[in-house]
């Protein structure tokens, strides 16, 4: 399974980023794809149909739960899924230091656009597993490389 890590400049006066990390649509399989919705990558990484982490994770099960029903799950498989996001972005943009990824991180300076696509462990339905754990997850969690293309600021 393949993950984009990107990190792009939001408009303005003052260098504000986002960074994410995506799984392309065609790297999961059919079954899941039919439960899950795409969205689009960021321009600098081409814009491609993208899954974000928390539907890749989530349990069988999960989908199989009524809408009203699923939300204790969800804020967990939701929390998971963002400390898998930090880990991954931590580990491509080593400027971004907070405990949590945020919406918007102000940067020192202006390093620009960046993406890199990598390969990591396959994640699918990997919440049960990834859960027991109650430590942040690392690169080698995700299956990370330790050589992969680090982009500092």
């Amino acid at each position: 399974m393949d993950i984009i890590v990107t990190r792009t400049r939001i408009r303005g006066t003052l260098p504000f980023y986002e960074y994410r990390a995506l799984v392309p649509a065609e790297d999961i399989g059919t079954d899941r794809r039919a439960l899950v919705s795409c969205v689009a990558a960021p321009r600098v990484a081409g814009r491609l149909a993208c899954v974000r982490l928390a539907q890749i994770i989530a349990p069988d099960r999960y989908f199989l739960i009524p809408d009203g029903r699923r939300r204790a799950l969800a804020a967990d498989i939701g929390l998971l899924a963002k400390r898998l996001e930090t880990a991954a972005v931590r580990t491509i943009f080593p400027e971004m230091t907070a405990d949590l990824l945020p919406v918007v991180f102000l940067l020192d300076s202006d390093p620009g656009n960046a993406c890199t696509w990598t390969s990591i462990k396959d994640l699918t339905a990997a919440f049960d597993r990834l859960a027991a754990n109650p430590s942040m997850p690392t690169a080698s969690d995700l299956g990370l490389a330790a050589d992969c293309a680090r982009q500092a600021a």
